[in-house]
């Protein structure tokens, strides 16, 4: 997932058009005596997935999709306000090829006020997109923090992109941190797992099941230049109907605060200002010679302490 150091020496990679090394796993389930699907079967469907990065560089997800790949997670951006580079190309790319997506999100908070601010920074990127796959948080490195630290960030985290996203999210883990740090405290949010060299995760801690599997990070895929990430993806980390909607709410309401907003005034004209770093509402507020109040309310802002790199603001001229 994050690539935590950069490798002196690349290995030879040897070009194969798809490398999965297990078969699809068993789900529970099958058919009844009318032939019919089972509930069980229909919700442990899976689906062939990859995740990525900017680490990928360009790739051809056309290719990817003839080679047997029906899903892919795609990473927006890490911590507070880095954008990942690729992320903008990847999902116009993905949706563009017919595949089902979904985006992640590397958190580095060290406090809980970090971690809200996070999961903002997180929902200000996707908000205005469609996608298929719950917006899950990957939260990866605990150095120098505690279980009960961790916990507590991470919580504030979900709970943050819960409301701002409007759906619940997913969490990425190793299956190590799954069962000896989140243990019970996070089991309410789907588990992406990430657990190599087995045919399935072993002990996930509190978790029933998992919903995403990441088997391998060292995959070979035929569009795709170098390694990539191998999943499995369950039914129960796909956005349900009611979820979509919710979303498509929220896309709606950003979209009218961005793209004409209802609380414009009559008459009156704006420009579309897009907000640099370090930026504030009331350094914006003193330079176009309007309010805070003025702001909030023509941009449906419910925060005015948080706005985000790369956030449109109508300004009144």
């Amino acid at each position: 997932m994050h690539k935590k150091f950069l490798a002196v020496f690349l290995p030879i990679v040897v070009a194969f058009s798809l490398v999965i090394p297990w078969p699809a796993l068993a789900a529970d389930g099958g058919e009844n005596a009318a032939g019919k699907t089972t509930k069980t079967a229909a919700a442990n469907t899976q689906y062939r997935g990859i995740d990525v990065s900017a680490w990928q560089g360009e790739i051809n997800f056309n290719r990817v999709k003839d080679a047997g790949i029906e899903a892919v997670y795609i990473r927006a951006g890490e911590g507070a306000n880095a954008t990942d580079r690729y992320f903008e190309r990847n999902y116009e790319n993905a949706k563009a090829a017919g595949l089902k997506y979904g985006f992640y999100h590397y958190v580095t908070a060290r406090t809980v006020s970090e971690a809200e601010e996070q999961a903002d920074f997180f929902a200000s990127l996707i908000r205005s997109k469609p996608y298929d796959m719950k917006a899950a948080m990957d939260f990866e490195n605990l150095s120098g923090l505690t279980a009960d630290e961790a916990v507590a960030i991470a919580k504030a985290y979900l709970e943050r992109l819960e409301q701002r996203s409007g759906h619940m999210p997913a969490v990425y883990s190793d299956a190590y941190d799954a069962r000896t740090v989140w243990r019970s405290n996070l089991t309410k949010y789907p588990l992406w797992v990430a657990e190599y060299g087995v045919r399935e995760p072993g002990n996930i801690g509190g978790w029933s099941s998992w919903s995403g599997f990441q088997y391998s990070d060292k995959g070979a895929v035929s569009g795709i230049n170098g390694h990539v990430d191998l999943d499995y993806f369950r039914e129960s980390l796909f956005l349900t109907d009611d979820e979509q909607t919710s979303a498509q709410q929220i896309r709606h309401d950003y979209s009218k605060a961005n793209d004409g907003c209802s609380h414009a005034s009559p008459g009156e004209s704006y420009i579309t200002y897009t907000v640099q770093h370090g930026d504030t509402l009331w350094a914006l507020a003193r330079e176009y010679r309007t309010s805070v109040d003025t702001l909030v309310k023509i941009n449906n802002i419910t925060d005015p302490d948080l706005i985000y790199v790369g956030q449109k603001l109508l300004i009144p001229r």
